[in-house]
């Protein structure tokens, strides 16, 4: 079995394998993956002769704080070469490229979990599950609307009226702005978001018999609808809102459903871009079993202004332990400090707890991006 390596033009070739294993994406969605995504992915193969029989896709994302990380998707093989450790190969592979790179994370959205719990990632975000109030904003509005690009008038009692409209291109620079600007305000982790990202998802909506709508108050943008409806059944990709908006009852979320799981690849690069609120001085001892360089002793400190810095250093006692899975969920405040880090000094114990505690985790996680 060959391994190879696939960019641009060249990840055209892995289309008849696409759509054996993913049968069930629609032909408008497959059409719209090769057409605008699959020449900007890294793909990694396994091949038998000249065949591919495996692959992965890593998918180029910028997120809130301009850090290039990959999001891990279109892993695949054939039905009869699975169960034959490609799929483990090829992970460890693009792990070490992406470590290589200096990404300080990897993301994806798992199918089946138990698939990456072995490459150590975690669960770090529960995604929204979306409802439309469907007495106050009919699905057949949208559906029409989104058809024909096209806009529409929401007139409600004692509260004014909402422009609902179909976003154009010379749209694409405003949504952004105002999706970076609310996501900033309410989120600690989110992928950063021009025009180009609102052109591409436009696309993707479609595909999916959606379409992305704009809703304006007297000509201000209070929020962007990431429409779609599969299975004739309407729903949201994705909601942001102005909070006064809210008021309106239009789209809500009551249940939440685990959708992202993640891990980190470079442990002083993650800890860099972090704050923590009060004094952090620790000598933590991290394990990977992945990647191997992560091994070891770190010093976990923060400055006067608040900034964290992480550096490795030799062996000496560890106030505490932690893997490389267990630190993800700390960091994106998945799970506490007291789940995550073994502390075998109990005297000691709710110091470094209350240190631990003092790291100001990514804990309102927002990503929505499919592929």
């Amino acid at each position: 079995m060959e391994s190879g390596f696939l960019a641009e033009k060249e990840v055209h070739n892995i289309r008849p394998l696409w759509e054996k294993v993913f049968a069930e994406d629609s032909k408008a969605f497959t059409e719209y993956y090769f057409a605008n995504k699959a020449e900007h992915n890294l793909v990694f193969t396994r091949m038998d002769g000249e065949q591919i029989v495996s692959m992965l896709h890593l998918a180029p994302y910028l997120t809130d704080k301009m850090e290039p990380v990959c999001y891990i998707v279109g892993v695949a093989t054939e039905e009869e070469y699975r169960r034959q450790g490609l799929m483990a190969d090829m992970m460890k592979e693009a792990l070490h490229f992406m470590w290589e790179e200096g990404q300080p994370f990897a993301f994806l959205m798992p199918a089946n979990p138990a698939y990456y719990t072995p490459f150590q990632f975690t669960y770090i975000y529960d995604k929204p599950v979306w409802k439309l109030n469907e007495t106050v904003l009919p699905p057949r509005y949208l559906d029409a609307a989104a058809k024909y690009g096209a806009e529409f008038h929401l007139v409600i009692k004692e509260k004014g009226t909402l422009q609902i409209k179909v976003a154009k291109d010379a749209d694409f620079i405003k949504i952004a702005e105002f999706a970076n600007k609310m996501l900033k305000q309410n989120s600690d982790c989110y992928m950063f978001r021009n025009s180009h990202y609102y052109k591409i998802l436009k696309k993707e909506l479609v595909a999916q018999n959606g379409n992305l709508f704009m809703i304006e108050k007297d000509g201000v943008l209070k929020a962007i609808l990431a429409y779609v409806k599969e299975n004739e059944k309407p729903g949201a990709q994705e909601v942001i809102m102005n909070e006064d908006l809210s008021e309106w009852q239009l789209i809500d979320a009551d249940t939440y459903k685990p959708a992202i799981m993640a891990r980190i690849l470079r442990i002083e690069e993650m800890f860099a871009s972090m704050q923590s609120m009060g004094q952090v001085d620790l000598l933590v001892e991290i394990s990977d079993d992945i990647l191997e360089k992560n091994n070891g002793l770190y010093h976990l400190y923060s400055l006067e202004n608040g900034e964290m810095v992480c550096k490795k250093r030799k062996s000496v006692k560890a106030d505490c332990k932690v893997s490389i899975d267990d630190l993800t969920a700390f960091i994106f405040g998945y799970k506490s400090a007291e789940e995550c880090f073994e502390i075998s000094n109990e005297t000691a114990r709710s110091e470094i707890i209350k240190s631990l505690e003092q790291i100001m985790v990514l804990k309102r996680v927002f990503i929505t991006e499919i592929v």
